[in-house]
């Protein structure tokens, strides 16, 4: 990283979460252009999103979850049989 880079690292550290949010997401768009969203869209995006760090929603890891209807559906097949 050099120094420029660092020194404004430095300096953004000290903005509020708010600030230092809406900063990540500028600089994430000004790398990789968000898809073209609604509104409808943005918005069921931001909800699910303050629900993730709000805890109101648990977040699980995606292979588990997988692990797990790989199993209900062998179980589902075995029945069956």
């Amino acid at each position: 990283m050099t120094a420029t880079a660092e020194s404004l690292l430095h300096q953004a550290l000290k903005l509020s979460e708010q600030d230092r949010s809406e900063l990540v997401d500028q600089l994430a768009e000004s790398i990789e252009p968000e898809a073209d969203l609604s509104d409808e869209e943005k918005s069921t995006l931001d909800r699910r999103w303050d629900e993730i760090v709000s805890g109101k929603v648990k977040c699980r890891d995606a292979f588990e979850v997988i692990a797990e209807i790989e199993a209900r559906l062998r179980e589902k097949v075995g029945t069956a049989s």
